[in-house]
């Protein structure tokens, strides 16, 4: 079980973002109610992205094909 509180982003196709920092989880819940979880994400790239001036952008160039993933 992963534990991660959610945060919810302000941006057009993304609805919150959780961080399992034991397990470095990343979790993203998209809009259309699909949940991304990736996998081996370091604590500063979960920063990074919640810190990104654009956090879609910032998902596509360095999340989106850069760590494997789960879709539920």
């Amino acid at each position: 079980m992963y534990i991660m509180t959610k945060y919810p982003i302000n941006s057009i196709n993304i609805l919150n973002v959780g961080y399992d920092e034991e397990n470095q989880i990343l979790g993203i819940e998209f809009k259309r109610k699909v949940i991304h979880l990736y996998f081996e994400v370091p604590l500063d790239e979960f920063v990074a992205f919640m810190k990104a001036d654009d956090i879609e952008e910032f998902y596509f160039d360095f999340i989106q094909y850069k760590y494997h993933f789960d879709v539920f």
